[in-house]
């Protein structure tokens, strides 16, 4: 979570999110459903994981989103769930999955932009700017100043890596068949 202060307003943000998604989303196109299991040695995530991994990261923001409506000027702490859903989360972005689930896949990760999208749409304007101390994760000590712009960025520039990931993957995959 070290990217520079967000500068760019709400609105050239959201486009700019909305953007990578569909880019991302893109980025798979060229996968053939049995690259879905792929993991190449020294990868955590098979490829088709990775868009699990994309969605996880779309709903830990979320959290975080939730927890700073309305926050004062106290750190609150976000700690994401642990339940049947996210473990079953767990296993496609280790395992993979395929062809056949790959539209319900991506169904869900476009669901959770939209909340996220949502969610910074209806903070207050003067909301979006502020900085909030939000402590991550049940042993966090020291907060971490974040605003609804930070999010932004950090889910934009997420997406940037694994479009990159993808094909690097793909290019991997790709050469272990010939």
């Amino acid at each position: 979570m070290t990217a520079p202060e967000q500068t760019k307003d709400r609105e050239t943000a959201l486009a700019e999110f909305g953007r990578k998604r569909e880019e991302y989303e893109r980025s798979y196109d060229s996968v053939p459903d049995e690259a879905l299991s792929y993991v190449p040695q020294g990868e955590d995530y098979t490829l088709g994981g990775l868009a699990v991994h994309v969605t996880d990261t779309l709903y830990h923001y979320r959290n975080v989103l939730d927890i700073m409506k309305g926050a004062g000027d106290q750190p609150v702490r976000n700690v994401d769930p642990e339940d049947d859903a996210k473990r079953q989360r767990d296993e496609l972005v280790h395992k993979g999955f395929g062809g056949s689930e790959k539209q319900r896949v991506f169904e869900e990760l476009r669901a959770a932009h939209r909340d996220v999208e949502q969610r910074v749409r209806a903070m207050p304007e003067s909301e979006y700017p502020r900085k909030i101390g939000v402590l991550y994760g049940a042993d966090a000590q020291e907060p971490y100043a974040t605003n609804g712009g930070d999010v932004l960025g950090w889910l934009t520039d997420h997406y940037q890596e694994h479009i990159d990931q993808v094909a690097e993957l793909m290019g991997k995959w790709r050469a272990e068949r010939r």
